[in-house]
């Protein structure tokens, strides 16, 4: 036999999925709400398995859900995840993996390795149109006494202390223009498959111990 849920604990149910609710705002209307759905049917089976829903039985029971603006970020988080896996924005994904940088150490690590890839991909992109406009200067500079191996531009006098030698000439433009596209596609889809591991899969649901009588 199910136990009743009191006008008084409805009263507070109702106040806790409000404050999910709005949490929840930024979704789509839709989104929000299945995820009230699915929480009041939480809150609904566990009050009603309890032997007597007291005020205690219910506060134990809302505290192993956890608060409504943390099940809210969750949520998002993992929305943006979803649309972050289907699309093919560099920008969504990136902001993605930021945020996901921010919550573990394989996160930062994502992240860091999307910065670094990005940002080659688009110097990349960037050397033939600096070749083009600064050809005397800009290149693949090595140095024969020791490592000096730089791609950008040296002045004359730079590259004369150096004893510095452009090695790649104007195959830096065609290098560019193939290695730039191919590193961005590459570091996207290395993250859009790195984000599977993003944020916590597991349910919300509480534990069968969780908000029972003694």
């Amino acid at each position: 036999m199910t136990n009743p849920i009191d006008s008084a604990s409805q009263e507070r149910i109702d106040a806790y999925l409000k404050r999910l609710r709005h949490a929840l705002r930024a979704l789509p209307p839709d989104e929000i709400a299945e995820i009230v759905r699915e929480i009041r049917g939480h809150i609904v089976e566990r009050a009603e398995a309890t032997d007597s829903l007291s005020e205690a039985a219910l506060t134990r029971i809302l505290a192993a859900l956890g608060n409504p603006e943390d099940i809210a970020s969750l949520y998002q988080s993992r929305a943006l995840v979803a649309r972050a896996r289907a699309s093919t924005s560099p920008l969504l994904i990136l902001m993605t993996t930021i945020r996901w940088a921010g919550m573990s150490l394989v996160g930062f690590v994502a992240c860091l390795f999307g910065v670094l890839g990005y940002v080659f991909g688009l110097s990349f992109l960037a050397s033939p149109i600096l070749k083009m406009l600064y050809p005397d200067r800009v290149g693949l500079w090595v140095g024969p006494n020791y490592w000096n191996l730089s791609l950008g531009a040296l002045s004359a006098a730079e590259r004369a202390r150096d004893h510095a030698t452009e090695v790649l000439g104007w195959w830096l433009v065609p290098i560019g223009l193939v290695a730039g596209p191919l590193t961005l596609i590459l570091t996207t889809l290395i993250l859009r498959w790195a984000l599977r591991f993003a944020f916590p899969k597991t349910s919300v649901r509480p534990g069968p111990t969780d908000g029972s009588s003694q």
